[in-house]
């Protein structure tokens, strides 16, 4: 999926929990809620404990979370983490989506395109430096400070260690707090294990955000430096036992994005226009997806994992949108914010220290509701989805970017972002004509649709030619699918950029002198105001509160801490484990229930009464998935997967009464290595008991 998010956040059901429960937050790790653990758990993280698990966990760059699991750079993730890279190396010939795929030996192990993982090295905190550089700005003066001085910061932080250092600055209580985060970053990875498809999503869409659940989610890449796997220290032993029901269990890994401390105002943004907006879109899309898959074999091939990722957005979504639609979420959220505001205006002090933000960021909603449509369909590309466009507007962007100084450019061209931008370009992925012209026409005609045949821009990009018209040229002339011609355009620079002829280049051109006019709309007008105004309200708010509450969630790493529990499910009580026998019982002879060929085939082999998935009170979202889920002795015990349907509201409130995360059991992921998969050397390296 290289445009629409693959909203992998979790769910929820309706009820609202009066205040924060025990298992509640996702916390950074200079502020991790020591009192609680230690009162509920009787467990005092040292700092050697902390910083152990900080340098095991890993992110994925691409929006998943992993953890280094041996000394010689094995990284366990989840299987939908890994899948792009198994279709990317997949082909008609070889099909490692549905087949799996396992490494004999090291020289087996395949690179996957464009993938970096990061590991967190150490935090700062620059708030300070930051505020000093803010003071009394706003609108473009505002933005374009901040936008300079994240940049000086960042490249301070890199030093000359070039593109084996990452480093980012992170917006913590929505701008109340800067932190700049320093990372080891890895662009040598190589996959060395992925279970078949019916495997590692067993049950499909219908199982989704749901429990009982019975996959073996799990991917296994190893990190390389050199052209040798890395000799790592910090890692997280497996421990097969597991963990025992109402056993303290914490996760380590990188939520990508919540909206717990939104304002009513925003709220009513994302029930009202963006929600709906992308649950039909997406919607209509599934649709074209499905049409396509069905025309054969090699079609639903090629379509599987973007139509997993689509399907996987709606169910996610449309929990997130029922959420919204909640008469008693909708209220608890306005009591909670009223109460905020009664306790500023009471005083006279606080009303001339914090003002009214709520009222500053009420109209800048109103500016954000009227520029949306364009900027979703033009600036953020789901009017042009094809991935030679992606390829063509990351040139043309990048050329122009590069061109400027580093404090200039767009955050997402800064010299810090440079080795992922280049990686993900300069990828040589496969590249199907048919499904790109069929997307590309599709989109474009939305893109028409959705702004009007009269709109200027539209008129612009289309001209007098038709969506398919368009769509066929670019697919058949350009060649912006040999990765060799974009390394050559990419170092030839603006100018060699500017004079292609290539037709993806032309509409990229088109697109983006479109674009920034949007996105400088957005970046002068609309984004700086209301973060001037979210600041006062974190200011506020740490006044009111401190830092009890913990951030809202930033694709950065967070402990989560809860325990091994069921629910109760309208009178039925959800036990916490499934095992092996009930993947059998469950299994039919059609999909999504149907058994990969190497689980029929080694039945009774297996221990049926081995553990296979597990839910946790844990609080997580989208960005969570591979994360590592570790008992107080930083064993692994499980790998986080999903959540389930009760917790998709999650991104705007946690319940522990309901809102469970499901991993796979440790056990499972022994099992099925062993027995299934006859991986010895794994088992090995993995130190599992054969």
């Amino acid at each position: 999926m290289r445009f629409l998010t693959r909203a992998l956040c979790i769910a929820g059901g309706l009820t609202m929990a009066s205040s924060v429960m025990a298992a509640e937050g996702m916390w950074t790790l200079d502020n991790l809620p020591y009192a609680e653990l230690e009162k509920n758990y009787n467990f005092k993280p040292t700092p050697e404990w902390i910083q152990k698990t900080m340098r095991s966990a890993v992110r994925l760059a691409g929006g998943c979370s992993g953890s280094f699991v041996s000394g010689e750079g094995l990284v366990l993730t989840n299987h939908h983490c890994v899948v792009s890279c198994v279709e990317d190396l997949s082909s008609k010939e070889q099909d490692l989506i549905n087949d799996g795929f396992i490494a004999r030996a090291r020289n087996e192990e395949k690179q996957c395109p464009g993938m970096e993982i990061n590991q967190l090295e150490k935090t700062e905190n620059v708030t300070a430096r930051m505020q000093k550089a803010l003071t009394g700005l706003n609108g473009k003066a505002f933005a374009d400070a901040k936008k300079a001085e994240q940049s000086r910061i960042e490249k301070e932080c890199m030093g000359d260690a070039g593109d084996k250092r990452r480093c980012d600055i992170v917006e913590l209580y929505n701008g109340g707090e800067y932190h700049v985060y320093q990372y080891n970053r890895y662009q040598d990875v190589r996959l060395v294990f992925a279970p078949e498809y019916a495997a590692g999503f067993f049950g499909g869409d219908p199982d989704n955000f749901n429990f009982p659940r019975y996959n073996l989610d799990m991917g296994l890449l190893r990190v390389y430096e050199n052209g040798k796997p890395i000799a790592n220290t910090n890692w997280f032993p497996i421990n097969t036992k597991g963990a025992k029901e109402n056993e303290l269990v914490m996760t380590l890994g990188h939520p990508g994005a919540t909206q717990r401390l939104l304002t009513m105002a925003e709220l009513e943004t994302q029930r009202d226009l963006v929600l709906p907006f992308r649950l039909i879109f997406a919607s209509e899309y599934r649709g074209l997806l499905l049409q396509y898959s069905r025309e054969g074999d090699e079609q639903s091939r090629i379509a599987q994992t973007e139509l997993f990722s689509v399907e996987n957005g709606i169910k996610a979504r449309t929990g997130m949108f029922q959420a919204l639609l909640s008469p008693a979420v909708m209220q608890e959220k306005r009591d909670s914010e009223n109460n905020f505001r009664n306790w500023v205006n009471a005083d006279t002090a606080r009303q001339q220290q914090y003002g009214d933000p709520w009222q500053t960021i009420s109209d800048t909603q109103t500016a954000w509701r009227n520029l949306y449509l364009d900027y979703v369909m033009i600036e953020m590309g789901m009017g042009s989805l094809s991935q030679q466009i992606t390829w063509a507007r990351t040139l043309v962007r990048g050329a122009a970017e590069r061109d400027k100084p580093d404090a200039a450019r767009l955050r997402e061209f800064s010299q810090a972002a440079l080795p992922n931008v280049q990686a993900g370009l300069l990828a040589e992925i496969p590249l199907y004509p048919e499904f790109e012209q069929l997307k590309l026409s599709w989109s474009l005609s939305k893109l028409r649709e959705r702004l009007g045949v009269d709109n200027p821009v539209v008129k612009a990009i289309l001209g007098k030619e038709s969506p398919e018209a368009i769509a066929k040229n670019i697919v058949t002339n350009s060649k912006l699918g040999d990765a060799a011609l974009r390394k050559q355009l990419w170092e030839a620079g603006s100018a060699a950029i500017a004079k292609s002829d290539d037709p993806a280049l032309v509409l990229a051109r088109k697109l983006d002198a479109q674009g920034r006019k949007l996105r400088e709309q957005f970046d002068h007008q609309i984004e700086p105001v209301q973060k001037a105004a979210i600041e006062q309200l974190s200011k506020a708010r740490f006044a009111y509160k401190g830092t009890s509450v913990y951030p809202d969630a930033t694709f950065s790493l967070r402990l989560s801490h809860g325990v091994i529990r069921g629910w109760d499910e309208r009178g039925t009580a959800i036990k916490p484990f499934t095992d092996f026998a009930g993947l059998f019982d469950r299994a039919t002879d059609f999909d999504p229930f149907k058994l990969a060929s190497t689980w029929a085939a080694n039945e009774k082999k297996l221990d049926k009464k081995t553990r296979f998935n597990q839910v946790s009170t844990n609080d997580i979202v989208g960005g969570n998935s591979g994360s590592p889920l570790i008992n107080s002795k930083g064993e692994l015990v499980g790998l986080i997967f999903d959540g389930n349907i009760q917790s998709l509201g999650g991104s705007y409130f946690y319940d522990e009464s309901v809102n469970r995360a499901v991993s796979v059991h440790s056990a499972a992921i022994s099992e099925a290595l062993k027995k299934v998969y006859k991986a010895d050397h794994l088992i090995k390296e993995l130190h599992l008991k054969k």
